[in-house]
């Protein structure tokens, strides 16, 4: 296990879930931690408690909504203004809906949180991981990329046909094949990317949405694995001497895992980086 004290590592979504678990994992050993949070109250509440339960834990927070890319922009530049590198960076946060929310940005919202934020902040910030001893980026994903078939390039805000699985699958495509992707771009570096399936975690995730979508976790609640269980690979990835040096993978249960073709695709892959860029407002010199 390599060892995480005094490195940098940023999280999306630490408040809850997952990343809050990951956050204490990863405070208890000793790394200092960067905790990009939508909410500024749950944020300060997190803060409070690591530095109660984990001693002299070393916490910075940013505030933003993945899903407003200026936001993105203003936390990534707050980070790469202290001059430091980043060590480890980890892309947590998700939402899911049960109806179609189109941003002011004209984006379908999981798929502009879920994945386009998540671009944006990492390739803003990857001049910090290159100057990391060893960075990595961790991508939490999801097996629900199974529902869907493959990066609707034609229609990626749903105008047509929204389904909530098969759109939020579509969001954790994206993340797998955006990561592969990085991954081939990083080639050369001392940086690394790989993707992973946290599993079917009790989480928050969608519960707020319609009284039908809190009342299925209700019932599958008992069938879950809890969030430290699920946040055990994302701090696998962050921290493990055995994957140092891998690159392009994804995981799960701190194991390689097979993926369908789907999200193997190479080419789907470039493309979704190229329309990703155009998106989000950046450019192939970024």
């Amino acid at each position: 296990m390599t060892s995480i004290r005094g490195k940098h590592v940023m999280i999306t979504g630490p408040t809850e879930g997952i990343g809050r678990a990951t956050a204490f994992a990863l405070a208890e050993r000793g790394a200092r931690l960067h905790l990009l949070c939508r909410n500024p109250t749950k944020a300060e509440a997190l803060r409070t408690e690591l530095l109660s339960k984990c001693g002299e834990v070393d916490v910075g927070l940013y505030l933003a909504d993945l899903g407003n890319f200026d936001e993105v922009r203003g936390a990534a530049g707050t980070f790469i203004e202290r001059n430091e590198p980043l060590d480890v960076l980890i892309n947590n946060a998700g939402v899911f809906t049960t109806r179609r929310i189109l941003l002011d940005n004209g984006q379908e919202q999981m798929f502009a949180v879920n994945h386009l934020g998540h671009f944006l902040l990492t390739t803003l910030l990857l001049d910090p991981l290159k100057r990391a001893e060893q960075g990595r980026v961790v991508v939490v994903a999801s097996d629900a990329y199974r529902f869907c078939r493959g990066i609707r390039f034609d229609d990626l805000q749903w105008n047509k046909g929204f389904s909530a699985f098969p759109t939020y699958g579509h969001s954790k495509l994206a993340n797998i094949l955006f990561a592969r992707e990085l991954a081939e771009r990083l080639q050369g570096t001392r940086v690394t990317a790989n993707a992973l399936h946290p599993g079917g975690v009790r989480s928050q995730l969608g519960a707020q949405n319609t009284w039908y979508a809190g009342r299925i976790l209700a019932l599958v609640k008992p069938f879950l694995r809890t969030a430290d269980k699920g946040a055990e690979t994302s701090v696998y990835l962050a921290t493990s001497d055995e994957v140092a040096t891998t690159n392009g993978e994804y995981f799960y249960d701190c194991k390689l895992k097979k993926t369908k073709p789907s999200a193997r695709d190479r080419e789907q892959a470039r493309r979704l980086w190229e329309v990703s860029e155009r998106l989000v407002g950046i450019g192939p010199e970024t």
